[in-house]
């Protein structure tokens, strides 16, 4: 719920998924000493986020910048993610996209894991994922990989393991 003078909606209500977008006149005028004039200004903020209408009001549902565009079908990892972390051993997970020359992009997970092999955890994703959202690499890691502010970016794990051709 909003506070008073706050309007939270859908930039395409017609969508089930869509950006969020705020409205007060509390919401700064803009970004200095750079201006997007798209995502703030007038009494309007547009945030990356993912807004889903559900019967009660809305759920944010990631962020439009973490999709990932899997041969025209667009993949949430949040979802992914959760299905991972439903398999048994595992303790941790990040999804990411990375770039594919007959995909758009494919999808790969780096986790944190015990007593779990890469096929064990893939077969436990086709049982349960649509084909498109399944991981074309698991990485098993120690932890997961964060930035120098604490923050996982899944642009730079993109980076980091990428696509071998």
């Amino acid at each position: 719920m909003a506070m008073s003078g706050v309007v939270i909606e859908q930039v395409d209500p017609a969508n089930p998924v869509s950006l969020i977008r705020v409205r007060s006149r509390a919401v700064a005028t803009g970004y200095f000493p750079e201006s997007d004039e798209g995502k703030l200004g007038g009494g309007i903020f547009v945030p990356d986020d993912l807004l889903e209408k559900t019967r009660g009001g809305y759920r944010i549902v990631g962020r439009s910048s973490d999709l990932i565009n899997v041969a025209g079908k667009k993949v949430h990892p949040a979802e992914v993610e959760a299905e991972i972390l439903r398999c048994g051993g595992v303790q941790a997970a990040i999804v990411f996209g990375r770039e594919s020359e007959r995909r758009n992009e494919e999808i790969a997970a780096c986790v944190v894991a015990k007593g779990l092999s890469e096929s064990e955890l893939l077969a436990h994703c086709r049982a349960r994922l649509s084909s498109w959202q399944v991981p074309r690499r698991i990485y098993f890691v120690e932890a997961i990989p964060v930035n120098e502010r604490g923050k996982t970016s899944r642009r730079e794990l993109a980076r980091r393991y990428p696509v071998v051709r």
